[in-house]
């Protein structure tokens, strides 16, 4: 069974080499894409026919390149232009279908006989065409031209002299064959040797200083101000949202009825001073027709003057001046809610007995219409198990409304982190109700209830708490060393105050290591190709400071480190000591 293999544009005839080498079937069909460099060469050519071979391959080349079809047909290979011509075995340059069929097994052309008679000698119409197929058969060497006197080759005396072919042995050919073979099986041993090169490990251990600082790191929303040393810039964000539901009392009670109330105000014409008397709780007042009667809601002293100058405290024995009394229908009604100017009966009036008053009268009236009077009556009210519901709604709404603003907040702090003092400042979230629910039983209609939350939090950017801290280490390193790469360590920072100004205080600590400074790839290029056993003195005269200097090499140890710096890794290890003090 034939099967072809697609080679890339970029493969190399090791790849070609390596995909004819993985398949199992004898036959062959290698299909070269437009632009192929793999078998631009005769050497590549005779490497591929040579590797078939001793595999027991029978391999084409399916190209329409005109370069690639004359150096696989000269080196024995079989061409054809298309897959369709490989499929039906249409061989390129062959007359008639090839002996190589897919599936066939090994392509055997129509070859020549090993010793052939040439025609008499005669100018050639051109040079013979290329042998086709991979198997090919002893090529004359050289021709000699015999005489026909009685010689090899006479034709009977008749003068006439013709060509004989001799055919050389094929042992120098065998020989060729053997050394392109052999160079051959050299080049891809090369190539996969380069392919599959160890790589090695270099790891240095440094000894390293270690450093800390523990700075107060204060945030504003002052640019100027954050760029200073230990300063950063913060933000202050914002975010609010709201939901509505509908309350819908389903609870009702009868209201009791109620009494109106009034102020009645008193007025003299008695001609003295002051003119005081005393209004008793209880004390009846009635309106002009006297059909509805109010009382005296409590006991009041009553000091009044006929002039338009109230009596002064001395006037009325030590008491302020006072010309009302609040009374309250004596009967809960609606009808209590009387007109101004109608309460102007005092049954209880002084006056009349009293001959003080020598022919004048106290006066009573009301400027003010009565009011808060009502009949008993059915209305809507909040049941308990309303205000319960109303109040769990408002609950759900508070926590997605809390949710929906933190993620707004997040959203504009835009990947910072929001600054909250133990006092819990920094970060506020409040949400109002509107109108307020009522307690059960209260009366209430029908109403939207609006739920807004509003949020506020202060924000800052831990990648400047992390320039601020790594630029005080920074200025702990003397000059020729840097900081060790990838040991820096910040605790996380505690927030000691923030403020709705944005204003935020901090408490940070971090550490490092301090390490002479090492060019890694300088190191490389300098190591590649050399003995292991050189290492330790090359990276001791490049680097100070040195402890220890190790070499690991995978899959296998060499006499010598790769070739390529790329295939070399150089780590860094540490050793901590303590800086020295100076006495």
């Amino acid at each position: 069974m034939a099967t072809l293999i697609h080679a890339q544009v970029d493969d190399e005839i090791a790849d070609l080499i390596a995909k004819v080498g993985t398949t199992t079937d004898q036959t062959v069909g290698l299909v070269l894409p437009q632009g192929s460099q793999a078998l631009q060469t005769p050497l590549n050519a005779r490497l591929l026919r040579n590797f078939s071979r001793q595999k027991g391959r029978s391999v084409a080349i399916v190209s329409d390149e005109p370069r690639t079809q004359e150096l696989a047909r000269q080196q024995g290979i079989a061409v054809y232009p298309s897959v369709v011509s490989f499929q039906r075995g249409l061989e390129l340059g062959s007359g008639a279908p090839s002996t190589f069929r897919p599936g066939a097994g090994t392509a055997v052309q129509e070859a020549p006989p090993a010793l052939a008679t040439a025609a008499p000698v005669a100018p050639p119409p051109g040079p013979p065409a290329p042998p086709q197929g991979p198997a090919l058969p002893a090529q004359p060497r050289r021709q000699t031209a015999t005489p026909a006197a009685g010689g090899v080759g006479s034709t009977g005396g008749t003068g006439r002299s013709r060509i004989v072919a001799s055919a050389l042995p094929p042992s120098r050919d065998r020989r060729r064959m053997l050394y392109f073979g052999g160079a051959a099986v050299a080049l891809i041993g090369l190539l996969l040797f380069f392919t599959l090169a160890p790589t090695a490990t270099v790891t240095i251990t440094v000894a390293a200083t270690p450093l800390s600082v523990s700075p107060t790191i204060q945030g504003s929303t002052d640019p100027t101000a954050a760029k200073q040393g230990d300063h950063i810039l913060t933000a202050v964000v914002n975010a609010t949202a709201q939901s509505q539901f509908t309350a819908t009392p389903t609870g009702s009670a009868t209201l009791p009825p109620t009494a109106a109330s009034a102020t009645l105000v008193f007025t003299t014409d008695i001609p003295s001073p002051a003119t005081e008397f005393t209004v008793s709780r209880g004390d009846e007042f009635q309106t002009s027709d006297k059909t509805i009667t109010f009382v005296a809601t409590q006991t009041t002293t009553v000091c009044i003057s006929s002039g338009s100058t109230p009596p002064t405290t001395a006037d009325c024995g030590g008491t302020p001046a006072n010309d009302k009394v609040t009374v309250q229908d004596s009967t809960p009604e609606g009808k209590g809610n009387v007109a101004a100017n109608t309460i102007t009966v005092w049954p209880e009036d002084p006056c009349p007995a009293d001959p003080l008053c020598n022919g004048h009268n106290i006066s009573v009236n009301n400027p003010q219409a009565a009011s808060g009077g009502a009949d008993s009556k059915q209305v809507t009210v909040a049941s308990q198990s309303d205000v319960s519901g109303w109040t769990t709604q408002v609950s759900q709404a508070e926590n997605q409304l809390t949710n929906q603003i933190n993620g707004k907040l997040q959203q504009q702090a835009g990947g910072g982190t929001f600054a909250v003092d133990p006092g819990g400042n920094g970060k506020s979230l409040t949400c109002t109700v509107q109108p307020q629910l009522p307690a059960a039983n209260d009366q209430f209609s029908t109403s939207q209830i609006t739920v807004s939350c509003t949020g506020q939090a202060v924000e800052y950017n831990t990648a400047d708490v992390r320039n601020d801290l790594t630029a005080d280490l920074n200025g702990q390193v003397t000059q020729g060393d840097q900081l060790a790469p990838g040991k820096l360590n910040i605790q996380p920072c505690s927030v000691t105050q923030a403020a709705a100004d944005g204003t935020v205080v901090l408490s940070c600590s971090a550490t490092d290591l301090e390490q002479p400074i090492v060019d890694t790839q300088g190191l490389k290029q300098q190591l590649a190709g050399k003995n292991p056993g050189d290492v330790q003195r090359i990276i001791s005269g490049a680097v100070d400071k040195v402890q220890d200097v190790t070499v690991s090499e995978f899959p296998f140890k060499l006499f010598y480190l790769p070739l390529f710096s790329s295939r070399i890794e150089v780590d860094e290890n540490f050793v901590t000591q303590q800086p020295s003090s100076n006495p």
